[in-house]
């Protein structure tokens, strides 16, 4: 039998109570059916470790942790009432949050290297009452969203979004609702 056949059996402690040794299959079973808490720990021979490192495979090795792995998450960033993606840049949203029209995601990109210098929020939310301006600029099929408000004392800054045309035609439904001063070009 090779090593590959034999499986791997650990203790578990379970709050203050050590059970086992129990095979890796059954611990993998037992945690997958809801029969063994997710808090538990298993004994790798040095430390107790979680017990959810045997769901991935992910066992402790003085070399190595495993492959990081990336976790992407659909949707919006937050549990808006409203929000629509940005059509140029993935992973950015424009959306109604409570009173706040917000601008967030994306991750840092080159345009924005100017607004970073001179201290000026790249993504933010701002309270639709205190909304200045929303600027749209129509192209082929999307729509340049800016909207402008006042940063520090008198200085005005911009969030920036593209949106779809079906999409800004939603925002600009919901801004003439809370009556906010809309600019076409």
């Amino acid at each position: 039998m090779s090593d590959s056949e034999i499986d791997q059996e650990y203790l578990v402690k379970v709050d203050d109570e050590v059970y086992g040794p129990i095979p890796e299959k059954r611990l993998v079973d037992d945690l997958g059916k809801g029969e063994l808490s997710k808090d538990a720990r298993f004994w790798d021979g040095e430390d107790w470790l979680p017990i959810g490192f045997l769901l991935e495979n992910n066992l402790w090795n003085e070399d190595e942790w495993g492959e990081l792995k990336e976790v992407v998450a659909e949707g919006p960033p937050l549990p808006a009432s409203l929000a629509w993606e940005d059509v140029k840049v993935k992973g950015r949203w424009l959306m109604i949050y409570g009173d706040h029209l917000v601008v967030e995601g994306g991750g840092f990109r080159k345009e924005e290297i100017a607004s970073i210098l001179t201290g000026e929020p790249r993504e933010g939310g701002i309270p639709i009452v205190k909304i200045l301006n929303v600027s749209i600029t129509a192209s082929d099929n999307y729509s340049k969203i800016e909207i402008s408000s006042f940063h520090k004392m008198y200085e005005v800054y911009t969030l920036v979004c593209n949106l779809s045309t079906s999409d800004t035609d939603a925002l600009v439904k919901e801004l003439k609702n809370s009556e906010v001063r809309i600019s076409f070009s």
